[in-house]
């Protein structure tokens, strides 16, 4: 269960979904299965931030590229 931002810098408490944006990967587990894992990043950190998976089995925190945060802003 989700219970944290999954930005390692603010782990913010989730408390309503309505806030931030929530991700779901696909990892691999150790023993060569596969399961469904659900991120959250808080409204603050999703400002500024997304959520990638890289190789099936780590999930990390990128920045946005700034014109994609602008474009995101001016569609409001």
């Amino acid at each position: 269960m989700v219970s944290q931002c999954a930005n390692p810098n603010c782990r913010r408490e989730l408390h309503y979904l309505r806030e931030g944006k929530v991700y779901q990967f696909v990892l691999s587990t150790k023993t060569g299965g596969k399961r469904l894992e659900h991120f959250w990043l808080c409204g603050d950190c999703s400002k500024t931030m997304i959520l990638t998976c890289v190789n099936q089995s780590d999930v990390k925190t990128e920045r946005l590229i700034q014109d994609r945060a602008n474009q995101k802003g001016s569609a409001r």
